[in-house]
């Protein structure tokens, strides 16, 4: 098989050996060079502000239902380093997030929708309410933006260990988000409770509708990273006591938020896939079962040499499923052992499955 087939170095030697002008020498790859693009461990390549694909992922999910709706919808947060806002994942994306993270197997595609609206009502109102916050410093910035964000929903924040040490159920999730104000970035700790002692609306909630009731309660503050965070703890606190917050100034923040929109994907959603979509979907159904422990033990390899031969296990399991052709030619080339021939059908097996996906994106569009 292709991963027993003693390769060192690089899975195949004549590929980008011309490109990369000369340094090579030894068993390892002839071209030493450092992606500035960071990737996950499916292959796609990171949006670094809140590590999740750059690319926005549209394509079902392994073993899905049914179609999920592809529309995007524009957020009210601003956005840092643009003049725009973020833009809330589709129906589609945020399912896809979920199998990524293994929590998908007991979602119904019927209820994906209405997790996608609470996703977004919640994302406003704790933009709405770290806004708050933010304008005890309305003098210094008349712009603050979210810059990034993380999930970190199994390390719990100081206060939600207090808390669950005197017996309260924890939050169900934790965020930190990054504001940028104005120059100076903001560590924000935004936890999540759900709490069924409280009303729940029978209808969907509206994205920008702050009087919602979905059972979930929100903390969020400032991080305690520096003495000015201290400080506005201190001072946010002794105006709740009074019965007041901090006041909202006119004409602030200065961006006016964009509410509504429409980006790549369609409205509304599509009630079965056609011939080509299920085609599709069986193949890289059939790539999900047979080539799993390929997959798997690429992304477990250990160092250069052995991430080399199980990059070209995997690839080539890939493309027995999709491109039977051009696997069986690669094959008999490192058969014969001619290192030429190699690189040439090894390209040729990756661009066609390269063009396969490429293809099937295309499909779900």
């Amino acid at each position: 098989t292709a991963s027993g087939s003693g390769m060192g170095g690089c899975p195949v030697r004549g590929v980008g050996s011309e490109a990369g002008g000369g340094g090579g020498g030894g068993d390892g790859c002839p071209v030493r060079y450092k992606n500035n693009k960071v990737y996950n461990v499916y292959g796609e390549a990171i949006d670094p502000t809140n590590m999740m694909p750059a690319k926005a992922q549209q394509l079902p999910s392994p073993g899905q239902a049914a179609p999920l709706s592809q529309h995007r919808v524009q957020s009210g947060i601003a956005k840092g380093g643009t003049d725009s806002t973020w833009v809330y994942p589709s129906e589609q994306m945020f399912y896809n997030a979920l199998v990524r993270k293994g929590k998908g197997e007991d979602v119904g595609m019927d209820d994906v929708e209405m997790m996608v609206a609470i996703h977004n009502n919640m994302n406003e109102k704790t933009w709405r309410q770290l806004l708050v916050w933010e304008r005890m410093h309305c003098k210094q910035c008349d712009d603050p933006r979210l810059l990034r964000f993380t999930g970190r929903p199994d390390e719990l924040s100081l206060r939600a260990r207090v808390w669950k040490m005197m017996g309260f159920a924890p939050p169900f999730d934790r965020h930190d988000w990054v504001v940028d104000r104005c120059g100076r970035e903001v560590r924000y700790i935004i936890d999540y409770y759900h709490n069924e002692k409280l009303p729940v609306d029978s209808k969907m909630p509206q994205q920008f509708n702050f009087n919602s009731q979905t059972q979930i309660e929100l903390d969020v503050r400032p991080a305690l990273d520096s003495f000015t965070a201290f400080g506005d703890r201190l001072r946010f606190g002794l105006m709740k006591m009074l019965g007041g917050e901090p006041r909202q100034p006119q004409d602030w923040p200065r961006a006016e938020q964009t509410r509504g929109g429409n980006e790549d994907g369609i409205k509304g959603k599509q009630k079965e896939w056609n011939k080509e979509q299920k085609q599709f979907i069986e193949k890289m159904e059939e790539i999900s079962k047979s080539c799993a422990s390929r997959i798997q033990d690429y992304n477990t390899c250990s160092d250069e040499q052995d991430c080399s031969k199980k990059l070209l296990a995997k690839d080539v399991c890939v493309a027995e499923i999709t491109c039977a052709k051009q696997a069986k030619n690669f094959l008999k080339a490192l058969e014969k052992g001619d290192e030429n021939d190699i690189g040439k059908k090894y390209e040729e097996m990756v661009k066609c499955t390269m063009e396969f996906k490429e293809k099937g994106e295309k499909l779900f569009v």
